[in-house]
């Protein structure tokens, strides 16, 4: 994905618009059928408070779409030993991490001490906040020790494996925000992790998702891989609605000059939520139907690490 306008054509499909007559309560594997409205695929400026919210229209199935093969991987190793090895390197490109930092600059109160209190899950050696951003309380969960250790940004860090352990070390209504960049593809038990954040939000707090087109495709989930940009988007919005959150919103914020693509997904936990014990669980028969699946770019990005890029497909 290259240097592009706003509202440029969608190339999900030749004939590109809402899917209509979709049954998804036979089917709930149809969700993903749902197709982008051309009316909302613009870019949102990650400075501005104006926002397009690209999943507007979409309508949710009373079951979950998902199944079980979804969140197989190619490498199903241990992920503490393919992340004991510190990787002091950024994952996506200099103006896709801009974007997300003016995002950032744009939610949280910057300019003075503030009395927010976050969590950068899936965290590493640098969170992407701003330099002005002075939160009470800033917790990194992520793979790797030494990372952490060297994220500035972060009062405290934890190292924990959600693939093996989803549950968050932190009480009811811990935090303000929860942020995850670039790693929601590599959860392997995802709806459970984001019930666990919802249970560690305070009422009306919110969870910022964050990802581009690139990945390890060895520790991607296979759902992932086999699908494009725009499906990605429905992946995470129904990890949302399965954990009990607000209806989610996707912005795509691009910098126009930008190259990697990045894709915001986030949602608020109600003002009156129960924690998730109370809640009751959503994850109903799945039908096993076939999805139909795109091509993949293999393009490789180096440094030090390869990473697979999926094809964006909400541009041309």
């Amino acid at each position: 994905m290259g240097s592009m306008t706003a509202g440029a054509a969608i190339a999900a499909s030749s004939s590109a618009g809402v899917a209509s007559g979709i049954d998804m309560k036979s089917n709930p594997r149809n969700y993903f059928l749902q197709e982008p409205d051309m009316k909302t695929v613009k870019r949102t400026d990650p400075n501005s408070e104006k926002k397009f919210d690209l999943i507007s229209h979409i309508q949710y199935p009373e079951m979950s779409p998902f199944l079980k093969s979804d969140f197989s991987r190619y490498d199903e190793s241990s992920d503490a030993e393919f992340y004991s090895t510190p990787r002091f390197v950024t994952h996506i490109d200099d103006n896709a991490i801009k974007a997300l930092s003016q995002y950032y600059a744009a939610t949280f109160p910057t300019g003075k001490a503030s009395k927010v209190e976050i969590l950068d899950l899936c965290s590493s050696w640098i969170s992407h906040y701003p330099k002005d951003f002075m939160p009470a309380k800033a917790v990194g969960l992520g793979m790797n020790g030494a990372e952490l250790k060297e994220n500035k940004q972060l009062t405290s860090y934890v190292v924990q494996d959600l693939n093996k352990e989803a549950k968050l070390p932190f009480p009811d209504n811990s935090f303000d925000y929860v942020t995850n960049v670039v790693s929601v593809d590599y959860l392997s038990q995802p709806v459970e992790v984001f019930k666990e954040i919802h249970r560690v939000l305070k009422p009306g707090g919110t969870l910022i998702n964050s990802f581009s087109n690139r990945c390890f495709p060895t520790k991607a989930i296979d759902l992932w891989l086999q699908t494009q940009d725009w499906t990605h988007l429905l992946i995470v919005a129904e990890y949302f609605r399965l954990a009990g959150f607000e209806k989610p919103k996707a912005y795509d914020i691009t910098l126009a000059n930008g190259h990697d693509p990045m894709y915001i997904v986030e949602a608020t936990k109600k003002s009156n939520s129960l924690s998730s014990q109370a809640m009751c669980t959503r994850m109903g028969h799945i039908v096993d139907v076939s999805l139909h699946v795109s091509s993949l770019d293999h393009a490789v990005h180096g440094q030090e690490c390869q990473h697979f890029r999926t094809k964006s497909t909400l541009y041309v």
